[in-house]
């Protein structure tokens, strides 16, 4: 018995100290200017749940982690904000955690948890980011948000994506949450599987790309979207659209439902985005959205992109879709971006009320047309008289035309290309801004020193400017590699004469690429992207004995669209476009092929849009007339 109470007595200090089940954050020395370390304490105590309770005063507070098997709970009219000039990391979140298990985020009536968007979005005080989040999971499993608004934030209000370490969140319930007055969007899901969405509201999202309600949008194939639910939810005030689902190939299957959700006063009301491997192969999956009203929008109420032939589906059942109040075509399908026709898309007793414009815009690519879209689509015409969309007319417009899709290029012999003037007699430099990657060709026709200009141009402010250039000779072998990192380069190149470089960029946001040097040009064998910009001056040769040639100029979409003219050796325009949002073929014929022609393309894009040259032509193109490369003995 001694030997018990003794025991006893040395365990007694031991259980004073134990972990409680319990405690107020508050109890931590709470402190009104900076609250950030009371409530670090009080998470990191071990305790299962951690109040953070009114102290009649906001809690201020710079970036705050989370643990596993802790439940969170903001008391009544607890307001927790950002605290003023913190935040300067560009991936700095209110509330964040990787790979944690059982984690529970809910507020009392009157939580509110706020950042200062207003703030992140003043450079240079901050520099340039999409992803100051308010909470943030990455890897996590078990996890509930909810009862909570959640206000301003500089990237996303609610951020679910991956690990490297765990894949996917996974089991994530978010219910009756308000998420208002972000900088990219009110809550975006990367990477999820078993994911329930709720009694929310995602509204009011402006400040940077995207800018939707919902994204869900995976960043690579190991991603998922598996078991994703959203329902009974409100999207709308947000500068993009209310709900979206961007996807790149994923390899394992979606399946997405919104249900009983609603999607207004944004600009585009729904959108789907499907792409291909880089193998081509096609996205597999399903996405549905079951009773939802869209309406109100500014753009189309449905616009469906990269529908793809033995792909993924979109369904649309028992849906209101309303565009009366829209300035563009009800639905929109774009294909502009996949070699597919459009496909996998139905409609299950849905409602359309058409709107001014024409119900339809179709994006397309060169040669690929509309295949299936079925099911039934009520329309309500002003008078209130009732018809059904025939799909067979829309078929009957937008074929496949095999042909087309044929377009090939010419191989190219590097060893042969020669510049075609000596001298470059009125040089100027041009400002074309090719997108993603371009390829460069350098002749140097003397021994000496070249130089070559990068202007790296990111796409948003205060982005760094990062992309390599690999270098290689006419046959291929290696020359050198280097890193642009400063938003102007030059490059010197030495030459013993008589050498054709080949400068591949890659991986680049966007870059203009000038040299005075004659011989200079840009290769466009598989369509060259490019970015915004004026109009480009683009000069050809048209070797002897070609008769008739083709070009594909291509935008992306209504809002970037791609004019174009083709102008003969005289400069008279033989083919052109004008605003057109898809993919166009500009035919060149001439009747005297005795000798070689220099023919001019002047492109304007709206924002992206690419070109390609077909066979016979060398696709290979020059800014000035005199840095011409052709085929030479």
């Amino acid at each position: 018995m001694k030997k018990f109470f003794l025991l006893l007595a040395a365990l007694c200090p031991l259980l004073s100290k134990a972990t409680p089940a319990e405690v107020k954050a508050s109890s931590f020395s709470f402190d009104p200017t900076d609250a950030t370390a009371c409530l670090q304490k009080a998470i990191d105590s071990g305790a299962k749940k951690v109040i953070v309770d009114n102290t009649g005063k906001p809690w201020f507070i710079t970036p705050v982690k989370l643990r596993s098997n802790l439940e969170l709970v903001f008391a009544g009219n607890v307001v927790v904000k950002a605290f003023p000039g913190s935040y300067k990391n560009k991936n700095a979140c209110m509330f964040s955690a990787s790979d944690a298990d059982n984690v529970t985020i809910r507020g009392e009536k009157g939580a509110l948890l706020e950042m200062r968007k207003k703030d992140y979005q003043k450079q240079p005080d901050y520099l340039h980011s999409e992803w100051r989040h308010c909470i943030s999971f990455r890897g996590s499993h078990n996890i509930v948000i909810r009862d909570l608004t959640i206000k301003s934030s500089g990237g996303d209000g609610i951020y679910i994506s991956n690990s490297k370490g765990r894949g996917p969140c996974k089991n994530v319930l978010i219910e009756n949450i308000i998420s208002d007055d972000h900088h990219r969007q009110g809550i975006s899901i990367i990477s999820a599987v078993d994911l329930l969405i709720k009694n929310c509201k995602f509204i009011n999202t402006s400040g940077t790309a995207p800018q939707c309600g919902i994204d869900l949008e995976p960043n690579n194939d190991k991603d998922m979207l598996v078991n994703n639910v959203i329902e009974n939810c409100d999207f709308y005030g947000n500068a993009a659209s209310g709900a979206t689902v961007f996807l790149p190939y994923l390899k394992t299957p979606v399946s997405i439902i919104f249900r009983n959700c609603r999607m207004y006063n944004n600009n585009y009301g729904i959108r789907t985005n499907a792409k291909q491997s880089a193998k081509g192969k096609n996205q597999q999956g399903s996405i549905l959205f079951e009773n939802c009203h869209i309406y109100d929008n500014r753009s189309s109420a449905v616009a469906i992109n990269g529908q793809q032939t033995g792909g993924m589906t979109v369904t649309l059942r028992n849906c209101v879709l309303d565009n009366r109040k829209s300035g563009s075509c009800a639905m929109t399908f774009n294909n502009s971006r996949v070699s597919s026709n459009v496909a996998g898309i139905t409609f299950e007793n849905c409602t359309l009320h058409p709107g001014k414009k024409p119900l339809f815009d179709v994006i397309q690519r060169t040669g690929f047309g509309i295949t299936d879209i079925k099911g039934d689509v009520k329309l309500i015409g002003k008078d209130g008289k009732e018809s059904m969309i025939d799909w067979t007319e829309l078929f009957k417009k937008y074929p496949e035309n095999k042909d087309f899709q044929k377009f090939d290029f010419a191989e190219i012999d590097f060893t042969k290309l020669r510049p075609a003037s000596k001298n470059v007699k009125n040089y100027k430099p041009h400002a074309w801004r090719i997108r993603r990657r371009g390829t460069f060709l350098l002749y140097m026709p003397e021994a000496g020193s070249y130089e070559v200009d990068f202007t790296g141009i990111p796409l948003r402010k205060n982005s760094p400017v990062h992309f390599e250039v690999t270098v290689r000779h006419a046959n291929n072998t290696l020359v050198e590699k280097f890193n642009v990192k400063t938003a102007k380069y030059t490059h010197t190149f030495k030459s013993n004469g008589k050498r054709l470089l080949i400068l591949e960029i890659r991986k680049c946001d966007s870059v203009i690429v000038n040299s005075r040097t004659p011989g200079f040009g840009l290769l466009v064998q598989n369509r060259q992207p490019f970015f915004r910009g004026g109009m480009k001056n683009i000069y050809f040769n048209v070797p002897k004995g070609v008769k008739e040639f083709k070009i594909e100029v291509q935008g992306t979409g209504y809002k970037e669209w791609v004019t174009a003219k083709l102008r003969n050796a005289s400069g008279k325009v033989t083919a052109s476009c004008r605003k057109n949002p898809g993919a166009v073929i500009l035919t060149g014929k001439r009747t005297d092929a005795s000798k070689d022609e220099v023919w001019q393309l002047q492109v304007l894009g709206k924002e992206d849009h690419t070109i390609r040259f077909g066979a016979p032509l060398v696709p290979v193109i020059a800014a000035n007339r005199d840095q011409l490369l052709v085929y030479g003995k």
